[in-house]
């Protein structure tokens, strides 16, 4: 990376740069507030949730006056496969009911099953059963079998092949942590909390609609602040908007750190970069992917069919979890990419934004990696500390505390300036 007069300004400077830029707090809170209400519906998969928050995005960019790149309009189409939960979301265990999100989730790719079943406590390894001993029974795997630790994801590959069992009941003692599937496992598998049962149980009763669509419609949403110089070269601001959605009619997960404070930081970058005083010489992509959570699948998408070439981006800058940063921030191609962190973490201890910025390495964990894989230089960014939920109808826009929102913003704007 090359140094520019803008960079030695930023760092010494005698003037606060907290009075040079017009971070936006409130309307941080009002993006937050509209994205993790019921109307969207966690941003899913289910009644038009994430196409529902691209209409609203979109909104947003043309109130900054963004500039869409593809035949006039922000949406960028695509479709992939998806498993959803529409309805019912029916649990009791010896006619105790469970709360949906509360005392357990469905695996992602649980299919539809109904009727009443007798349960059978694993003891050993479930492949060790005779299959008539487990035949019409649904399973109750506890977190230890004979001493050996099961995970879920080794419940996961029992699903996978049929062990002879009508279900699988897998009990944790920790948090209760959803996902989104593409596919549909052959068992159905639910995840309860030790906690939510009592000691001993007989029978299970289930009542679960899914719903898998083998090719959902929905869109990534561009908008673009042309340069003042260099408009060939790109820099592309990234975040993805879509989250869990629901599970069943009355489980949603609003999403409120993972990601609308994402797409809160997204935004408010974009209404202060559309500000003619704050026009850059290389031209600003805003990028609000969909199907991260399905597995970086807006990303993906957008590297295979790139509206504007990936060779002219210069740096990528992908913004998630943006709502805590009590304990600094992570950044993911740290050691990838050395010089930029170098300069990002000057800016850093130099201003005193953030308690410390870490440093990880290359990482598929979020709508960054694909880019990175095809060549372009990039951080993916997201606060540390402070409240814990996470994929889980906790995640609420009245408990994230937006600790260093405006710290952040202050970086990230001192950084780019330098690019």
């Amino acid at each position: 990376m090359r140094f520019f007069p803008g960079l030695i300004f930023f760092l010494f400077t005698s003037t606060p740069y907290s009075l040079l830029c017009a971070q936006d707090s409130l309307y941080a809170r009002e993006v937050i507030q509209e994205l993790t209400s019921d109307k969207y519906h966690g941003r899913g998969y289910v009644k038009n949730g994430d196409r529902n928050a691209a209409k609203y995005i979109s909104g947003q960019f043309k109130k900054a006056g963004l500039q869409p790149l593809n035949s006039k309009s922000y949406f960028q189409n695509f479709s992939f496969p998806v498993n959803t939960f529409p309805g019912c979301m029916d649990v009791s265990i010896n006619n105790q009911a469970l709360i949906p999100g509360q005392d357990f989730i469905v695996d992602p790719g649980t299919s539809t099953c109904k009727g009443t079943y007798p349960i059978k406590r694993i003891t050993k390894s479930p492949w060790l059963y005779p299959a008539d001993e487990l035949k019409g029974k649904w399973l109750l795997i506890d977190t230890s079998i004979a001493g050996n630790e099961i995970t879920h994801e080794d419940c996961r590959k029992l699903t996978e092949t049929p062990s002879g069992g009508e279900g699988i009941i897998f009990l944790t003692s920790k948090k209760l942590t959803w996902s989104v599937s593409q596919d549909i496992n052959t068992v159905p598998l639910i995840i309860v909390l030790k906690s939510s049962l009592q000691k001993d149980v007989n029978t299970i009763q289930v009542n679960i609609c899914s719903k898998h669509i083998s090719s959902y419609k929905t869109a990534n949403v561009i908008g673009m602040i042309e340069g003042n110089k260099q408009k060939d070269s790109l820099i592309f601001l990234t975040a993805h908007y879509d989250h869990l959605g629901r599970m069943g009619s009355t489980a949603y997960f609003p999403g409120a750190n993972d990601n609308s404070s994402g797409i809160a930081m997204l935004l408010n970058l974009a209404r202060h970069f559309s500000q003619e005083k704050n026009q850059q010489p290389y031209t600003l992509v805003f990028v609000a992917f969909a199907g991260e959570e399905a597995g970086l699948v807006g990303s993906k998408y957008y590297t295979e069919n790139p509206v504007l070439p990936l060779s002219n981006i210069r740096f990528l800058l992908n913004l998630d979890l943006m709502g805590t940063g009590d304990e600094g921030m992570m950044v993911v191609n740290a050691t990838e990419f050395p010089s930029s962190f170098k300069t990002l973490d000057s800016i850093n201890t130099i201003h005193g934004y953030l308690p410390k910025l870490g440093q990880r390495g290359k990482a598929a964990n979020s709508d960054h990696y694909w880019f990175t894989e095809a060549g372009v230089p990039g951080f993916f960014c997201y606060t540390l500390g402070g409240v814990t939920f996470y994929h889980d109808i906790y995640d609420r826009a009245e408990t994230l505390p937006l600790t260093k929102f405006k710290e952040v913003f202050l970086l990230f704007n001192a950084f780019l300036r330098t690019l």
